[in-house]
């Protein structure tokens, strides 16, 4: 059986800081709240018959891999996205509930309260990977065609990182530079992987048959949209999404 739940060697890093420190409860409560929050992801997408790879857990956040086509439906990919914040805040209401009912002691609960608002806030960055920017991307693929809706999330979260090293919003030790340089690789590999995704976005239109209602003429494959089925128009002539797709193929084949 595959393994879901895998933690990265940075989180043991930290855990082993806590509890050299002695910060047992606090290391119990990130962690809690961090795999309350990716399951939350995992279980609306798979509810939502997403295909769920794994879910890593790094030191003040996790990933959780979705390992399915990029032209899915994208008001279930924003309640994907939400979810975690979702589970995680339903969480701790229940452990308020608990605390009032003094199945929870307040320094419990006190511990949680911190945790639990620092997690939401930096999950909610405009910062890839973080839940935030995924819900910018997936706002902004409703507007702008899906290469444009890329960059853009590209140049917000880049933009964010700097206001974030400049500001002194966290204090500036180890671990915030250590989730600076995850934070960085994940956009220094999302940036180079721009054209990959650009072309399984095409590639999913081609094979599959994926239908909105939705239509809109543009005159070039690179300004197609996430939630639009389009007419291409070429040389005054015009094209269905399909046909157009299967004589672009065609020809790259042959070169």
């Amino acid at each position: 059986m595959k393994q879901i739940l895998t933690f990265h060697y940075t989180y043991y890093l930290i855990a082993l800081s806590y509890i050299l420190a002695g910060y047992y409860q606090e290391l119990i409560a990130i962690t809690t709240l961090i795999i309350v929050h990716e399951f939350g992801h995992y279980i609306t997408a798979k509810i939502l018959n997403f295909k769920v790879e794994k879910i890593t857990i790094y030191p003040f956040g996790g990933i959780t891999k979705i390992t399915d086509l990029i032209n899915k439906d994208i008001n279930k990919e924003i309640l994907i996205a939400s979810a975690g914040v979702i589970f995680q805040f339903l969480f701790y209401v229940s452990l308020v509930f608990f605390n009032k009912h003094n199945v929870i002691r307040d320094y419990t609960i006190d511990i949680y309260t911190l945790y639990n608002s620092q997690i939401i806030f930096f999950n909610l960055l405009p910062i890839y990977p973080l839940d935030g920017a995924k819900i910018i991307n997936l706002l902004l693929s409703k507007i702008f065609n899906y290469n444009l809706s890329n960059k853009l999330t590209v140049i917000i979260s880049l933009s964010s990182i700097v206001i974030m090293l400049t500001v002194n919003t966290y204090n500036h030790n180890y671990s915030y530079f250590m989730i600076i340089s995850i934070i960085l690789n994940y956009n220094y590999k999302y940036f180079t992987k721009l054209k990959y995704l650009y072309n399984k976005f095409l590639l999913e239109r081609y094979l599959y048959n994926i239908k909105y209602p939705d239509i809109k003429v543009i005159n070039n494959i690179g300004k197609m949209y996430k939630n639009k089925t389009h007419i291409i128009r070429n040389n005054q002539q015009y094209f269905s999404e399909k046909r157009y797709l299967s004589k672009y193929y065609s020809s790259n084949e042959k070169c």
